[in-house]
């Protein structure tokens, strides 16, 4: 779903897709997926597959959004749980978090 740049360009769009539980015993595998995000195109995090993040998760999360703060970053398609999660620590002002299913 590549977006538009300036003028006529097309600016690409990075999609990862995240899948089950994301906790203190993944934190090196998020670190290093993160840190591998070069330049400043549009990130998609589909964590439609995420089955529960804690405070490991979203501190790599913050992390992300910290070194990146002009870069759109979407998280996408978070069940009811993990949406809460996000709730309750803020993410919904500092990411852009779309529901898989539109009439959610």
């Amino acid at each position: 779903m590549p977006k538009k740049g300036r003028g006529n360009q097309r600016m690409a769009e990075l999609r990862i897709e995240l899948n089950g539980e994301y906790d203190l015993a993944r934190k090196q595998e998020l670190s290093t997926l993160f840190d591998s995000l070069a330049g400043d195109d549009p990130v998609v995090i589909d964590i439609t597959n995420v089955t529960y993040v804690d405070s490991t998760a979203l501190r790599e999360l913050s992390t992300l959004r910290l070194r990146n703060p002009d870069r759109a970053i979407t998280l996408f398609g978070p069940n009811s749980n993990v949406r809460r999660v996000f709730a309750l620590a803020s993410f919904d002002r500092v990411f852009d978090i779309r529901d898989a299913d539109p009439r959610a």
